[in-house]
């Protein structure tokens, strides 16, 4: 997804359409404006970025929390050891951590035993 799509999409699973085509949100005047101009600055322009979607292989199930109520705070946007970005919630910014923590601790021992290095 691009930044323009991600932003359409938060929006959308909060409940907010768009200030031209809904009535403000809430009493404050420039909420939608507001976690607009947030995620406009958190994401990067003219890069792909993964989406929770983009893991359902890992088999977690999203924060609803993240997703739906403070995303424009709660969501983070991540480097992948590919060199990509996403822009995903805790509970998948927590199981990838854990699967990329497993891989480099299994390339470190396995660099270890080749160099002669790893003791038990």
């Amino acid at each position: 997804m691009n930044k323009a799509e991600i932003v359409s999409k938060t929006l959308k699973e909060m409940g907010r359409i768009s200030l031209q085509t809904q009535p403000p949100y809430s009493d404050e005047q420039d909420e939608e404006e507001f976690i607009i101009s947030v995620l406009q600055d958190v994401l990067p322009d003219g890069v792909n970025i993964k989406v929770c979607e983009d893991f359902k292989h890992l088999n977690v199930e999203c924060c609803e929390t993240c997703h739906e109520f403070y995303p424009h705070y709660d969501m983070s946007l991540i480097d992948l050891p590919d060199g990509g970005k996403a822009w995903v919630c805790d509970a998948i910014k927590c199981a990838l951590s854990r699967r990329i923590s497993v891989e480099n601790s299994d390339r470190l021992c396995n660099r270890q035993i080749a160099e002669g290095d790893f003791q038990v």
